[in-house]
């Protein structure tokens, strides 16, 4: 009997967790339309600076999360930062949960992840169809792939496109459990200083008010060699001005940033993340699609947000998939 074929939608960390937990079992391809794996696990170069410009730690609040974080602080793949939420005054709760950063970078946890891996990134799906037992993912480029059960993990407004594109129709209560879920934005701002930040180790600072929701110097974190800092603006002020310029856009968040150094003339730059948090979460770690062909939707939005949501996410979805199929894992 051939080995049963997934595809997973996805190379962020749920995606890269499932895929990981299913590749012993059958064959699996994990497909993303990005350059690089990670989704919001994600790092940037800028002149001489390295920026962390998407999740900036992760936390362990569960022991299956917790097993997985040990054994990558093990392998040099993530280091301890600091405990507790910091302050805006920069102190932080020494008796807070341990924030854990990348040791070279946010993205260096998905590529250790992705390692070993059938993972073909810059591949843009246009639409994911039924065909009787199994399933069509039809590519940008005309290719399609066919599959005997797939796992969407990209944000839930892009799985219910892709679905839609492909003519596949939703039982009422899996669309109304979709259509649930919702995001907040987040622009984020990576700029490079012409000196020290002023942000004192371990370099970050959580605002309690105006634009600012997070901010750090990744310098002092430990991934640039230059003095290059991270803004992530509140949803509010990401929403209000996603249509803004830039620039504009940027003038706003140093001056309430307030920092010691100039930024570097022409090295700054906007990343705008439209679904950076989800705001209503679908309650079950994975949602089960109802059909002749497996299907599962996961991600930081079923059961639980920030990394270690989509790391519990994307097992259990691969634990769902591998029952479906009669696959031992």
């Amino acid at each position: 009997m051939s080995r049963r074929r997934v595809v997973v939608l996805g190379a962020g960390m749920a995606g890269l967790t499932a895929a990981r937990r299913l590749a012993g079992s059958c064959d699996v391809v994990v497909l993303d339309k990005g350059r690089g794996v990670g989704g919001r696990l994600a790092t940037r170069r800028l002149a001489d600076a390295t920026f962390d410009h998407g999740a900036q730690f992760l936390t362990t609040h569960t022991p299956e999360f917790a097993d997985s974080v040990a054994q990558w602080v093990e392998s040099g793949v993530v280091v301890p930062w600091f405990r507790g939420r910091i302050g805006p005054d920069g102190t932080n709760d020494p008796d807070g949960h341990v924030r854990y950063r990348g040791a070279k970078s946010m993205n260096a946890i998905a590529k250790h992840l992705a390692t070993g891996l059938d993972v073909r990134t810059a591949s843009l799906v246009s639409s994911v169809g039924r065909d009787g037992a199994g399933w069509t993912v039809s590519m940008a480029d005309d290719s399609v792939l066919e599959a005997d059960a797939v796992l969407m993990t990209p944000p839930v407004p892009q799985t219910l496109a892709l679905l839609s594109a492909g003519g596949v129709e939703l039982a009422a209560a899996e669309r109304e459990a979709l259509c649930a879920v919702e995001y907040d934005p987040c622009v984020a701002l990576m700029v490079v200083l012409d000196g020290p930040s002023g942000l004192v180790d371990p370099g970050a600072i959580d605002p309690d008010d105006g634009p600012i929701d997070w901010m750090a110097d990744n310098r002092v974190k430990g991934v640039s060699d230059v003095p290059a800092v991270t803004i992530h603006a509140t949803a509010e002020f990401s929403r209000d001005h996603w249509d803004v310029a830039d620039d504009e856009i940027a003038d706003a968040l140093l001056t309430a940033a307030a920092l010691e150094a100039a930024a570097v003339p022409g090295a700054r730059s906007i990343h705008k993340w439209r679904y950076a948090r989800p705001s209503v979460e679908h309650s079950e770690r994975c949602l089960v699609l109802d059909g002749p062909a497996p299907m599962v939707c996961a991600g930081d939005a079923f059961g639980g947000a920030k990394v270690e949501g989509a790391a519990l996410s994307g097992a259990a979805a691969a634990d769902a998939l591998a029952q479906a199929l009669g696959l031992d894992l």
